[in-house]
């Protein structure tokens, strides 16, 4: 009778277990969308000459493209604030989004020119054939990655303002010679005043 009350219990309990197995699931899964959408800036520390000290510049938008906002070569535009957000594609990307504007409110998606790799920002039609991720962080959630890499650099335009560029095949210092190509990491600056390494599960 005892042994037939215990295995009573303990198909009883099942469902229990697996409901309990369930909600902390769940939970995973919101904690990760939750820091999925924090805001973060992005910033990028170089020398714009090779000479001079490094210095950090904000990632801002102008003409569709992403400029370092330097300041040794300032660029006036709206600075980068974006978060993490599906992509509606077959692969379930992550993609990034920003404002872009707050008058009108504009949200665009961040994308690399297949062929340039130059970071532009756009509808999803302007995305369409072009890199739109997926988008992630590095393991200690400091730096900006694209397709698990964090192979960006910084190119100068004639007018020496500096754009950012994916380098995914590290060439793009041979294809754009005689243009100066920075090598630099992006930073995810958050915007909730902690750090990043506080925000894991």
């Amino acid at each position: 009778m005892a042994l037939s009350t215990l295995g009573l219990l303990t198909v009883g309990s099942i469902p229990t277990v697996i409901g309990v197995a369930e909600a902390i699931d769940a939970q995973k899964k919101q904690n990760a969308q939750a820091k999925e959408r924090i805001k973060f800036h992005l910033t990028a520390k170089f020398s714009h000459d090779g000479v001079s000290p490094p210095q950090t510049a904000y990632v801002v938008f102008k003409d569709n493209k992403l400029y370092l906002d330097h300041p040794a070569c300032p660029v006036a535009g709206f600075r980068f604030n974006g978060f993490y957000f599906g992509y509606p594609c077959p692969e379930e990307h992550q993609g990034l989004v920003s404002p872009i504007a707050d008058d009108p409110p504009m949200l665009h998606w961040i994308y690399a020119d297949k062929e340039t790799g130059l970071l532009h920002h756009g509808g999803r039609k302007d995305t369409v054939g072009h890199v739109i991720g997926p988008w992630s962080w590095t393991e200690d959630e400091e730096y900006l990655i694209l397709e698990g890499e964090k192979y960006f650099v910084a190119v100068q335009n004639d007018d020496g303002s500096f754009c950012v560029h994916y380098d995914k095949n590290g060439d793009l210092d041979e294809v754009l010679a005689p243009r100066d190509v920075v090598e630099i990491e992006l930073h995810r600056e958050l915007q909730l005043g902690v750090s990043s390494r506080l925000t894991r599960d």
